[in-house]
């Protein structure tokens, strides 16, 4: 089991400075303040294969001259048997102040090495919102994916469908990609 906390006192700046200290503006209307992340992970004893994971996330504003601030959370399980694995996950995002918005999202994936070489998988994810303007449609992502092996050669082929996307009845749209990796 591994606990990790993060705690950032102005998020969103990074090494923006010279010195690698926070920078980015601070008065009230424009700055981000600090964030805080928790997660914890870790096998299952007495389970083999399996793994869950829980996590907060949290990060405070000054974007109107009021407290806003953004939330996160999530909690996963994976479970592999052999060659198959299977994984389900759980999340949600809520967003308040200016845009106060709301986010449910699933997601499910099962993969399958057909040997050392050869893998193949399918996820699925269905994300919702809520907020004022509220629209009961689910965004829904399907996607299939092929990985060939062969020495330092890897080709990756995936195919996505979202249907709903960007939460608009009857939106839809695909994509095909085709990879080639090489190591040296």
């Amino acid at each position: 089991i591994k606990l990790d906390y993060n705690y950032v006192p102005k998020h969103g700046t990074g090494d923006a400075t010279g010195d690698g200290g926070p920078g980015g503006a601070s008065t009230a209307g424009q700055g981000n303040k600090d964030s805080h992340d928790i997660t914890l992970t870790g096998a299952v004893p007495g389970v083999e294969g399996l793994n869950i994971g829980v996590g907060y996330y949290r990060a405070n504003y000054d974007l109107t001259g009021s407290e806003d601030q953004k939330e996160e959370g999530t909690a996963y399980a994976t479970y592999a048997y052999g060659p198959l694995t299977l994984g389900y996950q759980l999340g949600a995002v809520t967003e308040q102040g200016a845009a106060n918005a709301f986010y449910k999202n699933k997601y499910f994936g099962v993969s399958y090495a057909v040997s050392d070489d050869l893998s193949v998988s399918y996820n699925r994810t269905e994300s919702r919102k809520g907020n004022a303007g509220y629209t009961p449609d689910a965004s829904t992502y399907d996607g299939f994916s092929l990985s060939y092996s062969v020495g330092g050669m890897t080709i990756n082929m995936a195919d996505t469908d979202c249907s709903n996307c960007s939460y608009t009845a009857a939106k839809s749209q695909g994509e095909r990609t085709v990879s080639l990796s090489v190591a040296f």
